[in-house]
């Protein structure tokens, strides 16, 4: 849906994200949740509605970071110590 140009010229970054959240942000908190499991790409599209083609995208920006790990065709969660690590080091 677009905006008028005031908004666009005039709204912080946060206010001008047309879903809320980031795809990391919806990736990452949907992969949190469900810390004992491995999901494809292709899954984790289908269920945070993330676009296909940026799901991969994403998912190596997050390993590049120590967010999350895979193995094959599946990604999960970095373990809560890599985690914390890789954001205190930020």
């Amino acid at each position: 849906m677009p905006i008028d140009i005031d908004r666009f010229e005039d709204g912080s970054s946060e206010d001008l994200r047309s879903g809320g959240r980031t795809n990391a942000e919806e990736i990452l908190s949907f992969l949190a949740a469900h810390p004992e499991q491995a999901y494809t790409p292709k899954e984790i599209h289908e269920v945070t509605d993330v676009a296909r083609g940026s799901v991969g995208v994403v998912l190596s920006r997050l390993e590049d970071r120590g967010l999350v790990r895979h193995r094959g065709d599946y990604w999960a969660i970095s373990d809560a110590e890599d985690i914390e690590k890789t954001l205190s080091a930020v």
